[in-house]
């Protein structure tokens, strides 16, 4: 038994008649399995935090000013 390299193929000793594109073409394709990690109400329950989080955000830079923009004042 030996191993072709330059054909990436196994000499078993039996012709099978193939080329290795025929080879590879009868190879099936890979269907991967969807896993679901999250579950749904949990994926909500996320995103509606996530949301308070944002509107008290807004609503906390609403109050206060930007918070982004500084007075030339406080740079002299």
């Amino acid at each position: 038994m030996k191993i072709d390299t330059q054909g990436m193929s196994l000499d078993t000793g039996k012709d099978t008649g193939k080329s290795i594109e025929e080879q590879r073409a009868a190879i099936p394709d890979v269907k991967p399995k969807q896993i679901n990690i999250i579950s749904d109400s949990l994926k909500k329950e996320l995103k509606d935090i996530i949301n308070e989080v944002l509107d008290e955000r807004e609503h906390q830079k609403k109050l206060n000013g930007p918070y982004d923009f500084y007075d030339e004042i406080d740079f002299i």
